[in-house]
């Protein structure tokens, strides 16, 4: 009968290939949100919080911005009209 060898996550996690494989969807999935929000730049604090961070094993695109919730999903400006979301976090997920 096959054994699974107890730490083959973590092994295989750290192979060269996978870790080339992974830091690639990083970059492309980065290029994806930061293309939209590149796309709607009104004071640029928006661009600046956006984030691209690697570990060993793990990557993460992040947006920091306080408004992030309304600028990406859509708010109710002030004069009570919908002003839809700009959709960033969803580019980095397609």
């Amino acid at each position: 009968m096959a054994r699974v060898s107890r730490n083959l996550d973590a092994r295989i996690a750290h192979l060269p290939a996978v870790r080339a494989a992974v830091r690639a969807e990083l970059e492309a999935r980065a290029a994806r949100v930061q293309a939209v929000v590149d796309q709607h730049v009104h004071t640029g604090r928006l661009r600046a919080s956006l984030r691209v961070e690697s570990n060993t094993t793990d990557s993460t695109v992040s947006i920091a911005h306080p408004l992030v919730m309304s600028i990406n999903y859509g708010h109710t400006a002030t004069n009570g009209r919908w002003v839809e979301g700009i959709h960033a976090i969803e580019a980095g997920q397609a």
